[in-house]
């Protein structure tokens, strides 16, 4: 059995908890899978830096993602 490694947070920032992003996050967690911000937007996140764009994933079918999305 593998052992899990702890997850660790960041401190969030303005963009993790602006309105839109909020809603996003929301509309995709609404079936109760986990969501997560993902790629440069975190590394941008760790060194400061505001991201160029936000990526985020889920273990979602993208035809799930796209009726929680148009729904919300």
């Amino acid at each position: 059995m593998s052992e899990k490694l702890p997850i660790e947070r960041i401190a969030p920032t303005n963009w993790m908890t602006a309105v839109p992003t909020r809603a996003v996050l929301k509309a995709l967690a609404a079936g109760g899978a986990p969501v997560r911000f993902v790629g440069g937007c975190v590394r941008d996140a760790i060194l400061g830096l505001e991201p160029g764009d936000i990526d985020i994933a889920t273990p979602e079918l993208p035809e799930t993602v796209i009726r929680r999305l148009q729904k919300a």
